[in-house]
């Protein structure tokens, strides 16, 4: 005989007696096994799209990776923060007017690896950074990543490149 829940019971007439009972445990555990390697394997199988757009995000695919620009102006603001450091620099372009380029580097746990502190730079400090131009020819550029970091001199001084 079995209950509900997948238990059973020896038919001997006494399933109320708890030293006649006898239950049947192996079914049970084996079910449960399986039901556990399911979850375990739908919530991976889950997880690789994400892993996938995650892994994208980090492409340079977007920057002239073969060329490298040098950028003098000033800095205009130095966002530390996840997922990537963020610089803004003013610069004269070759017609004397003044454009705003986003030099995007590393996330902050690597820039604080290579000697870097959210105090390396601030608004009006003058700026001399190298870095990777957009393809599409948009005032940006890449110049650090999880394994490189290009040149920054903040007011005359070269910040680490470890």
């Amino acid at each position: 005989m079995t209950t509900g829940m997948g238990v059973r019971y020896r038919p001997d007439g006494e399933n109320g007696s708890a030293t006649s009972r006898k239950i049947v445990r192996r079914k049970i555990g084996r079910r449960f096994v399986k039901s556990r390697l399911f979850l375990v394997f739908f919530l991976a199988a889950g997880f690789l799209p994400a892993a996938s757009s995650v892994s994208a995000h980090h492409g340079t695919s977007g920057y002239d990776m073969d060329k490298v620009i040098t950028l003098t102006g000033t800095v205009t603001s130095f966002d530390w923060s996840n997922p990537h450091c963020l610089v803004r620099i003013a610069v004269k372009d070759d017609k004397g007017e003044m454009k705003d380029w986003i030099v995007e580097l590393g996330a902050p746990t690597i820039m604080r690896r290579n000697g870097w502190t959210k105090e390396s730079m601030k608004p009006g400090d003058a700026v001399v950074a190298e870095t990777h131009p957009a393809r599409n020819g948009a005032s940006t550029g890449l110049s650090g990543a999880a394994t490189t970091l290009l040149k920054f001199v903040v007011n005359g001084h070269e910040l680490p490149i470890h």
